[in-house]
């Protein structure tokens, strides 16, 4: 069953009457997105936005389901997130919004954030100072935007250099499957790659999150999450110092397994849409020290990879 997330009433005066976002689903239209013009920004801003809000958020309460992830969290007062292809942002307000219900002690969220489409970084910018003003913000705001086009490996390198600092949240959201459509890196598998390149940027207990669509690659017969699996499976079969811990049976699973379809089902309501649904599929990786802490009272959960009559469209568990 989905789980509805209904868009603060603050945050939905802003985006769309303030920021005059539009709500206008254009599927075909966000397969790429760093050209994209001001006024497909603000579109993107009203219409896909409040969809990773509504990911994001039900993505960290479920993290804050586990009692020892709630526990090791809960000895934080600072929290680092960065989060790679950002756009507008909705899953950073969205992890924002729910940090501050389920940490009673937060004082503090610092935010580094990469686009590569300087108005989606703008709107970002502007949105986050303008949550400071709002009166509801119980912790202190810190945002580092960056603009910067990522195509090779050195692009990668670059990027690193840029961030100094451990982050407990690092995020991906629906924007991998941008390079496969473009073929930025050849045959090579993104998700393995872009796991290889920030998994030695979390803190101890800091974890990394990569959610992507679950559409079709163009002219491949894989699905992006088969795609997804592959690479984060390839990643931690060679870096046995990280481990996944959502979905439950990937943290048993995942060195045997090959890649196959998972998707979790979110809808969000605002002022201009009821029920919007979203699909997305993801993992989320640790250190493995501290998956090993989270999981020793998870029993296993059959997997689907293994399970020819699972239902794929079934929550994550």
């Amino acid at each position: 069953m989905a789980i509805n997330v209904n868009l603060p009433q603050w945050l939905d005066l802003i985006i769309y009457d303030k920021y005059g976002a539009v709500y206008e689903p254009r599927p075909l239209d966000v397969v790429y997105n760093p050209d994209q013009s001001y006024d497909f920004v603000k579109l993107y801003l009203g219409t896909y936005f409040p969809r990773s809000f509504a990911e994001a958020y039900c993505i960290i309460l479920k993290l804050f389901q586990n009692t020892k992830y709630k526990e090791a969290i809960y000895k934080i007062e600072e929290i680092n997130i960065f989060d790679f292809c950002c756009g507008t942002g909705g899953e950073i307000v969205g992890i924002i919004t729910i940090l501050q219900q389920l940490h009673p002690g937060l004082k503090r969220i610092n935010i580094d954030a990469v686009d590569a489409n300087p108005d989606s970084i703008r709107f970002l910018y502007h949105l986050i100072k303008e949550m400071d003003c709002v009166g509801t913000l119980k912790v202190e705001l810190h945002i580092n935007p960056i603009c910067l086009f990522i195509d090779t490996g050195q692009d990668f390198e670059d990027l690193i250099k840029m961030l100094n600092m451990r982050y407990h949240y690092i995020l991906s959201f629906k924007a991998l499957n941008e390079f496969v459509q473009k073929k930025s890196f050849l045959e090579e598998n993104i998700y393995s790659k872009v796991a290889n390149y920030f998994l030695p940027l979390l803190s101890p207990y800091g974890s990394l999150i990569l959610s992507d669509v679950t559409t079709k690659l163009d002219d491949r017969y894989l699905f992006y999450p088969e795609l997804l699996n592959e690479g984060i499976n390839e990643s931690l079969r060679i870096n046995t110092a990280y481990k996944s811990i959502v979905p439950y049976s990937c943290y048993y699973m995942e060195s045997k397994c090959k890649g196959c379809y998972m998707q979790d089902i979110f809808t969000v309501t605002h002022s201009r849409k009821k029920l919007d649904r979203t699909k997305v599929a993801y993992r989320i990786l640790c250190n493995t020290d501290f998956a090993d802490f989270i999981m020793v009272d998870m029993k296993q959960n059959n997997c689907r990879a293994i399970n020819p009559y699972a239902d794929k469209f079934a929550p994550y568990r």
